[in-house]
């Protein structure tokens, strides 16, 4: 029986879901708990499906906004188009270190040896490319935390509220996520990430000075969820940038319809010289 590595923030798959379904029960039950000082807190309730062109892995850019572009992906004519994922390494946001892995990702899917995406193998994503995951989301309200819930592999994020950073938090997949309501948007900004993580499809590095400022609104009389993002990261990018993965509304469904349960080795396949995961020699039976 494979164990997940540390540092994963996941429900399991036994005992725990018992807790998911609380959770969400509690959710459906009350609207969500005014934040301190808040009035008119928005209603993240809801089960969000990500908005997405088939074979499109980018982040779409935000309008007008200032700073830097998502990098984008550079298609590859030929029969092999929709498996070639390789990102543009002459975005003007990339340092040099940065711009060398993510060329080397893209030479290396040109000639159809693919770079593996985190969540291939089962390992955390990190933010922003969290965001980008294809699963649904949902959104758990109290007032004091947002619990973001992830139908991918059950994955977990907690974001404070009527809180600060820490002084010097303990670097983490997720980082630490502190949130506040401006009006009708939710903002959360997380710091602490470790930098074994990527923001984005292509691998695109980070170090952990990374900063995630993201947003999340109700558009669309409900029926949809505006999520945009800025990263910043001085030792890996030239200046912030930016992007958005918008998702909608799937009403009436229920968190665990499709369960998506990663089941992948123990390999250490982006040579991160993590833990060694304990594996089982002998079969059960």
């Amino acid at each position: 029986m494979a164990l997940r590595p540390k540092g994963f923030s996941m429900l399991q798959h036994t005992g725990p879901r018992l807790i998911a379904c609380a959770l969400l029960i509690t959710a459906a039950a009350v609207a969500p708990i005014y934040a301190q000082g808040q009035t008119n807190v928005p209603d993240f309730s809801g089960l969000w499906q990500r908005n997405a062109v088939k074979g499109e892995v980018t982040f779409d850019p935000i309008p007008g906004a200032p700073g830097g572009q998502p990098i984008e992906r550079v298609w590859t004519p030929g029969p092999d188009i929709e498996e070639i994922v390789s990102g543009n390494y002459d975005n003007p946001i990339l340092q040099p270190w940065a711009r060398e892995i993510v060329k080397a990702n893209t030479e290396s899917e040109i000639k159809l040896v693919h770079v593996h995406e985190a969540d291939d193998l089962c390992w955390p994503v990190g933010v922003p490319q969290i965001i980008n995951l294809r699963e649904n989301v949902r959104f758990v309200q109290s007032k004091n935390q947002v619990t973001i819930i992830y139908q991918r592999d059950h994955l977990v994020r907690r974001v404070y509220l009527n809180q600060k950073h820490s002084a010097n938090p303990k670097l983490d997949w997720y980082g630490e996520s502190v949130g506040r309501y401006e009006g009708d948007t939710l903002v959360v900004d997380t710091i602490g990430q470790n930098d074994k993580s990527a923001v984005d499809a292509y691998r695109t590095p980070h170090t952990t000075k990374i900063h995630v400022v993201e947003r999340y609104r109700v558009i669309n009389g409900g029926k949809g969820l505006d999520t945009s993002f800025t990263v910043d990261d001085p030792d890996a990018f030239y200046k912030p940038w930016g992007g958005r993965r918008p998702r909608f509304l799937l009403p009436n469904r229920p968190l665990n319809d499709m369960d998506q349960i990663c089941a992948a080795g123990n390999e250490d396949h982006f040579d991160l010289g993590l833990d060694p995961v304990p594996q089982e020699a002998t079969p059960d039976f």
